[in-house]
């Protein structure tokens, strides 16, 4: 939710003399996608703990989230420039879509099993706080993970 926060921010001018380049969008989604097995973990959620009568919905929620992240991956590293105004919007948009898609893969799950991936959001959380404020050292922190 951050880096969405941060693309509005700026787009709107409420942050001013801070620039996101391509390379930082990239650089962040390939260290999300590896460090937090976002795709395995959500195979996991869908095939273990969503009710079968909800397992498609999910499934194509997790392709769309899968497909926003490797979309933003793959427009970011085609731009050797500045971004933008536009493209701040596209960005925001893409990490709004996976926000969204996530939640509502959320809601599939049970009550009980939403208890548990609360935490997962705020271990998350933590993780995403720590790479905006250029404090995440693998070496230190590890990788994200859900044991």
């Amino acid at each position: 939710q951050f880096q969405e926060k941060i693309l509005r921010a700026i787009l709107n001018g409420d942050i001013k003399d801070v620039v996101v380049t391509p390379q930082q969008l990239v650089f962040g989604t390939q260290i999300l996608l590896r460090n937090s097995n976002v795709a395995g973990n959500m195979k996991m959620m869908i095939d273990d703990e969503i009710p079968r009568s909800r397992q498609r919905q999910a499934r194509i929620r997790a392709a769309n989230t899968m497909n926003a992240l490797q979309k933003i991956s793959s427009n970011a590293a085609k731009i050797e420039r500045e971004m933008s105004p536009a493209e701040y919007e596209e960005f925001a948009n893409l990490y709004r879509l996976v926000r969204v898609e996530l939640n509502g893969l959320y809601e599939l799950l049970a009550e009980k099993e939403r208890e548990k991936y609360y935490g997962y959001f705020v271990a998350v959380t933590e993780y995403e706080k720590k790479i905006a404020e250029g404090v995440y050292n693998p070496d230190l922190d590890g990788v994200l993970k859900f044991d």
